[in-house]
This record gives structure tokens, C-alpha cells and sequence, in this order.
């Protein structure tokens, strides 16, 4: 593939099929535990995730397989990347979500997974029969000089049938690791350091700083660019600023598309727009009476504990009709996600 650069700075000339699924907004992001036995300065795990067995699908908390099929559904999609903390120190759990999602979504379900482990031929063998598709090695920085057990394992995960690569941030040449994904035909992605407010303090302890605008960390990608993308090897280049700007938005807009009311308003950033009539039980039984009255069609507004949900532009129109029913208008703008985080509100 010719090198390849978008709008937000992605940088190319391979992409796994696991990041050509990110890059859609169809990928299912699986994080199956926040402990590991590693302490990365750059880890940008949050602290309520950070040392914790807990499992999320997306933004969604699972507490059984079915609530990680149930978002795969509402997004449609064609992917799962397994992430943590250190998956692989929930080996079972990862087999049998493996085995659950191909079953759910059917073979040609791509499953990526990430681990800091460099696993040994069982391990791989197991994984490849449940059904991984694709695996990303993540070896610790002092291994990055003497990449010795990287290379094996990558030979080992290719002879078993299984995409395999290496996903690093962009913080330090490595050479040896180059040379480790020549030998084996694997791919290398790397990622732009990034600050988030777990890792905040220990990178600037390490030299680093965010830039004026956003998360990254100054010089990340410079160095992406003079040590890694000028190498004959599949490489791709992944900047912070990607996660918000596409794979988050294409992600929200494929759930909206699928998850949203006739009531809701989808916007280009996936986000969904709707009015919000707010008060007491017995204003807000005074506003639907009024609602109703109006013969406002049924599938345009909803009664919901505590509020009343309704079409933005109906509740733009009837406005002054509401007006004595002494409950609080709003027109307001957010995620499509049960309670989702609410980005504008605007009274009536």
C-alpha cells in the first residue's frame, strides 16, 4: 500500500483489518480488566478502571456476556478489540468472550487483542482455536533493544494464522524492534504519547509536555516521523487526536443511526438532539395533558420518570402552550447512550 496520510494525521502504508474496522466506528472495544502486572509511566488507564476487575463494552459496564452482544448489536459491530490492563491474566474469560462474539456475530466477526505478555505457543494455540483473528504485542521498554522473545512470538502467532503486530507509543527510537517486525512480515503501530490525568504527573516527571491544544505530548509524532515511518516495514502512525475526532464520532453516529426514537435528532457527530420538559409529577401530568391536547403524534414524545422527552422542533412550536404548566423546557443535545453525557443544554 502507497503511504497514506487524513485529515487528523493518521499516517500509513498498512492497516490491520482491526484498525480498518477502528477507522469506521464499527469496532466493539472490550476492556476485560484494569490490572496488570506492569507500571508504564504513559499508561493512561483512568483510576477507576486502573488495578480493578472490572469489564466494560464501550462506555457500557457488563455484568454478563449478553451485555457485551447487546452493545455489539447497537452499534453494529464488525469488531472486537480486547483491551486492558492485561487481558491475558483473565485467560478464560477472554476465551470465552472469543467464543460468545463468534457465535453472536458469526465468523467474519474480526476479534484484535492487545497484551503486554509475550505468550508461549499453547497460549497463542488456545487463543487462535476459540477464534482471535488478529494479536498486538505491547513488550515492556527495556525488551525493545533485545526484542528476542517478540520476535518469537510473532513468528509463532503468524504460523498459527494469526494477524500479528506490535502497538507501541511513540516516545523512543527502537531499532532492534524495527528490525524484529522486518524479520517476521508483522506490522508496527505506533501511537502518539498521550496525557490524560492518570499519567499526567510521571510524564512530565519524564520530560514530556501536553501541547497547547489537546493531549498529545510534544515531539511524539516528530519522532514517529524520523525513526519509525521512514523504515521499509507495514507501519501505521496513530495521532490522540483520532480517538475523538473519528473513531469516537463514527462510533456514536452508528448507534444513534441504530439506537435512536423518531423524537431524536441525529447530528453529524453522532451526537442526538431532543426536548426535555422537567417538574413535578403533577406539572409534568399537566404538560402531557397539554401534549396531548395538541395531538402531538404518539412516537414523538415519551413520558419518562421524572420528564418528558419530546421532539426538539415540536417543543420549539409549543412552547408557549407549555408555558403554565410551570415545568422547565430545554432543548439539549447528547451521547446516544441510556443517560448519556449531556454536551449543550438550551432553556426555552
Amino acid at each position: 500500500m502507497p503511504w497514506q496520510s487524513d485529515s487528523v494525521g493518521s499516517i500509513f502504508n498498512y492497516l490491520s483489518p482491526g484498525c480498518q474496522i477502528c477507522r469506521q466506528g464499527a469496532g466493539l472495544v472490550l476492556f476485560v480488566t484494569g490490572r496488570c502486572e506492569r507500571s508504564c509511566f504513559y499508561c493512561p488507564i483512568s483510576e477507576e478502571r486502573r488495578g480493578r476487575d472490572v469489564v466494560y463494552a464501550d462506555e457500557q459496564p457488563v455484568h454478563e456476556l449478553a451485555d457485551i452482544m447487546r452493545e455489539g448489536r447497537a452499534i453494529g459491530a464488525l469488531g472486537t478489540g480486547i483491551t486492558g490492563g492485561e487481558p491475558l491474566l483473565r485467560l478464560d474469560y477472554v476465551l470465552d468472550c472469543i467464543r460468545a462474539l463468534k457465535k453472536e456475530f458469526g465468523d467474519e466477526h474480526h476479534i484484535h487483542l492487545y497484551t503486554g505478555l509475550l505468550p508461549r505457543r499453547p497460549l497463542l494455540e488456545k487463543l487462535a482455536e476459540a477464534g482471535l483473528d488478529e494479536i498486538r504485542f505491547h513488550p515492556p521498554d527495556e525488551e525493545w533493544s533485545d526484542p528476542a522473545g517478540l520476535k518469537r512470538a510473532l513468528q509463532q502467532a503468524r504460523e498459527l494464522g494469526l494477524e500479528a503486530g506490535v502497538e507501541i507509543p511513540a516516545y523512543m527510537p527502537a531499532p532492534a524492534l524495527v528490525q524484529a517486525v522486518r524479520e517476521t512480515d508483522a506490522f508496527l503501530n505506533l501511537n502518539e504519547l498521550e496525557f490524560s490525568e492518570s499519567n499526567l504527573a510521571r510524564l512530565r516527571d519524564e520530560g514530556f509536555s501536553p501541547q497547547d491544544l489537546g493531549c498529545a505530548a510534544v515531539g511524539s509524532e516528530e519522532l514517529a516521523r524520523d525513526c519509525f515511518l521512514k523504515e521499509e516495514i507495514r507501519v501505521h502512525y496513530c495521532p490522540s487526536r483520532f480517538k475523538d475526532a473519528v473513531q469516537l464520532r463514527e462510533r456514536l453516529r452508528r448507534r444513534a443511526e441504530r439506537t435512536s426514537r423518531p423524537l431524536d435528532h441525529i447530528t453529524s457527530e453522532g451526537t442526538i438532539i431532543h426536548g426535555i420538559i422537567e417538574g413535578e409529577e403533577a406539572d409534568l401530568m399537566a404538560a402531557l395533558e397539554i401534549i396531548e391536547g395538541l395531538q402531538v403524534p404518539y412516537d414523538m414524545y415519551c413520558s419518562l420518570n421524572g420528564r418528558i422527552e419530546i421532539a426538539a422542533w415540536i417543543l420549539e412550536e409549543i412552547c408557549a402552550d407549555l408555558m403554565g404548566s410551570r415545568c422547565t423546557l430545554s432543548i439539549i443535545e447528547r451521547y446516544p447512550l441510556k443517560n448519556g453525557l449531556v454536551v449543550e443544554r438550551i432553556p426555552l
